[in-house]
């Protein structure tokens, strides 16, 4: 089972492009704080404006609840009172409750709900175990987004407003939990056309300000991002990623002493809930703010932390290559490539499972290498003493992924003889190949 943050808006790089332009609706403050919108203050408070009084007080009985810790029990008093006049309220509000409490997605299909369980925004999980029973009170992920097709279509301007931001919170976290890659797809672009519109409404809450910033950062620029992370922070918005945002931004713009504080920052709240993983971006993003001012000893030392505490992270291996082979030659990059295959490959014995791990890994690496040198560096890093690799499994997709790299470089021969030793000792391995080395030699020979 993984965890699963609250998504980056920066993973909707593949949605369409949004026809509105960067900055719109900057001028807007965020739609209620984001404390009050965890016990849905802010909803309410248009709710009592607008809907009927069995679903004001049902609301308030759910808030009630929250304030208590009881999600699943606010959740099951808004369900009975899903039949009465106030309906498109009540899908509204359960959507909204659903997206900013749920603790597990199962499959992409189901949220589970839990008394005395309120999660952070960096604190859930996913599972796709095929065995993980469906538990009464569970709730479905579709069945909140149909449900929220009646609000949608209302002629009230302020339930269409409060359905869309519940609707894209919901998408938010449909794209990342997903059950098959096209719900994945369409509820990306579900929630980036919902962004652009609150955006362009001046309708932002501080976390969708937090989404549409990533969006105008992948999309647009950086500063074009700024003002909504400052938006989501303004409102309260807690996510350390929103300070690492704004880090990045800062070192983008060249803004060294701003991009180290803000990036401390973000490592200071990291360490505090035990993500190590990104802990380790932010000594990396402290490298990047050392090598913009040319302090390549210190750089080191923050590339060098980031792998101490995440052995796998390909940016800082990559970094790591690039300085040595500037100061000490091609050799020297690629040793430093090949000192962490170790890490990569993992350890001990592989299954089907640790070899798909691998392959993973590798392959996170090869997409990091975006220069033709990096590339060069990399291939020879994989093929470099591979005769000394014990287990066929690895000596296979060293040379797999070496002749990847082989056609990036435009040496298909090269390629074609790589291929060929790697379906050869993928044969002599008793786990299945994690990869498919008859496809990639029919694609190379038919090229």
């Amino acid at each position: 089972m993984k965890r699963l943050a609250w998504v980056l808006a920066v993973t909707l790089a593949t949605a369409c492009k949004s026809s509105v332009p960067p900055g719109a609706g900057t001028n807007a403050t965020a739609m209620g704080d984001w404390k009050s919108w965890r016990d849905l203050t802010p909803f309410i408070e248009v709710a009592e404006h607008h809907a009927p009084e069995n679903a004001v007080k049902a609301l308030e009985r759910a808030r009630t609840l929250l304030r208590e810790g009881k999600p699943k029990s606010a959740d099951a008093v808004l369900s009975e009172a899903a039949d009465g006049a106030g309906q498109p309220w009540i899908a509204v509000a359960r959507a909204d409750l659903a997206a900013l409490h749920f603790t597990l997605c199962i499959r992409g299909i189901a949220w589970r709900l839990q008394d005395g369980k309120m999660p952070s925004p960096t604190d859930r999980a996913v599972d796709f175990e095929e065995g993980t029973r469906i538990e009464p009170g569970d709730v479905s992920v579709e069945a909140i987004l149909t449900n929220l097709d009646v609000p949608l279509a209302s002629q009230t301007p302020a339930l269409v407003t409060q359905a869309r931001i519940a609707r894209a919170r919901v998408a938010a976290f449909a794209s990342q939990c997903a059950a098959n890659p096209d719900v994945a797809e369409m509820a990306q672009r579900t929630v980036e056309g919902d962004l652009a519109t609150l955006a362009a409404e001046g309708h932002l809450t501080p976390d969708l300000a937090y989404l549409w910033a990533g969006v105008q950062m992948t999309k647009f620029s950086a500063s074009a991002a700024r003002p909504f992370l400052v938006q989501a922070r303004e409102g309260g918005f807690d996510h350390p990623a929103a300070v690492f945002m704004l880090a990045v931004i800062a070192l983008e713009e060249r803004e060294l002493d701003r991009a180290e504080k803000l990036a401390h920052e973000a490592i200071d709240a990291y360490r505090s809930i035990g993500d190590d993983a990104h802990v380790a971006e932010g000594d990396y993003l402290l490298a990047e703010i050392a090598r913009a001012r040319k302090q390549p000893d210190t750089a080191r030392k923050h590339y060098e932390a980031a792998l101490k505490r995440y052995p796998t992270h390909g940016p800082s291996i990559l970094a790591l290559a690039s300085l040595a082979r500037a100061t000490k030659g091609e050799d020297a990059g690629t040793a430093v490539i090949h000192a962490a295959l170790p890490k990569l490959l993992l350890q001990g014995p592989l299954d089907e499972n640790q070899a798909r791990l691998a392959a993973d890994n590798l392959q996170q690496l090869l997409s990091l290498a975006i220069e033709p040198m990096q590339v060069q560096l990399v291939r020879d890093a994989l093929l470099d003493r591979i005769d000394s690799e014990k287990d066929a499994m690895r000596r296979g997709l060293r040379y797999f992924f070496a002749a990847t790299l082989d056609v990036r470089l435009r040496e298909y021969e090269i390629a074609h003889g790589h291929g060929v030793l790697a379906k050869e000792e993928f044969a002599e391995s008793s786990v299945p190949a994690p990869v498919d080395i008859e496809k990639f030699l029919e694609r190379l020979t038919s090229n």
